[in-house]
């Protein structure tokens, strides 16, 4: 059996490849170990671009502002153990990204976000807490479909600053 353009194998289950109406590539399960059955699926996928019409429809999300992720993620996070804590950071995180659409986050926003952290004299400590539940947010924002998975891609780039929490300490005449 000659392998055909577009089809591969992922364990036992056949599986297709084309390019959808915008010229990007979608990967779709055949839902079968048959080979005939993902061929017949590809033509069938390629027959429908032919014609103008897109076989799997193109979810949209709408743009949602940081202000509305906010206010779903708070509710959903009263029920964590840390979350008298965890309020102060989406406080100021509201405070900071308000009205900011989710789409615009990229690296140069959140970063410039951690510096003003270090010019006000905070703990490197402090930032990453602050970015650690952003993350979070932008996270939970992709799985209730406020945002394109491509913004969490362009958060995660952002690193967290190192910390250095050792105190300095003397010694007692006892010790």
């Amino acid at each position: 059996m000659a392998k055909a353009k577009g089809l591969y194998k992922r364990g036992n289950v056949w599986w297709i490849r084309y390019a959808g109406l915008d010229g990007k590539i979608r990967f779709e399960s055949g839902n079968s170990t048959s080979f005939r059955d993902a061929q017949d699926m590809l033509i069938q996928r390629k027959k429908e671009i032919m014609e103008g019409k897109e076989p799997i429809p193109v979810k949209r999300i709408a743009n949602h502002s940081f202000n509305e992720l906010a206010d779903h993620y708070i509710t959903w996070a009263e029920r964590q153990r840390a979350f008298d804590r965890k309020k102060y950071f989406i406080q100021d995180l509201i405070n900071t990204f308000g009205n900011c659409p989710l789409r615009r986050f990229s690296p140069m926003l959140i970063e410039e976000y951690q510096t003003k952290f270090i010019t006000n004299g905070k703990a490197p400590a402090t930032a990453n807490r602050h970015l650690a539940t952003l993350k979070h947010m932008i996270t939970k924002a992709v799985e209730w479909d406020m945002v394109e998975e491509e913004v969490l891609k362009k958060v995660r780039k952002v690193k967290f600053l190192h910390e250095n929490n050792r105190r300095l300490r003397y010694l007692s005449k006892e010790e």
